[in-house]
């Protein structure tokens, strides 16, 4: 089943956990599976994760095109184009951007 990831804040009721999460330890303390409820979600808010795997595909890309998502990365990174360590953060946002679009990008050279 796909899944997708999810930060704290933007999980909802009825939501089912994909992925355990698990402690610091790796030991699981909310089990895959489970149905997410106020509770259980205000209870993951607290535990400070950055983020749950749940089930259900992607979101979208609220109706931007791969041209529109892929011109807000390059405004975003405008100031650093000097910096080679946010090129090569560019460059690997833009892969992820191509692939999940469905397009088998070519890697670029920096």
């Amino acid at each position: 089943m796909p899944m997708r990831r999810v930060v704290p804040q933007d999980l909802e009721p009825n939501m089912i956990l994909a992925k355990p999460v698990t402690n610091a330890n790796g030991l699981p303390i909310v089990a895959a599976g489970t149905i997410l409820d106020a509770a259980m979600i205000e209870r993951l808010r607290q535990m400070d994760l950055p983020s749950v795997y749940v089930d259900g595909e992607a979101l979208d890309s609220g109706g931007k095109t791969l041209a529109e998502l892929e011109a807000e990365l390059d405004h975003r990174f405008r100031h650093v184009a000097h910096d080679h360590v946010q090129q090569l953060i560019l460059q690997a946002l833009r892969i992820h951007l191509r692939t999940t679009h469905g397009l088998r990008p070519a890697i670029e050279e920096t």
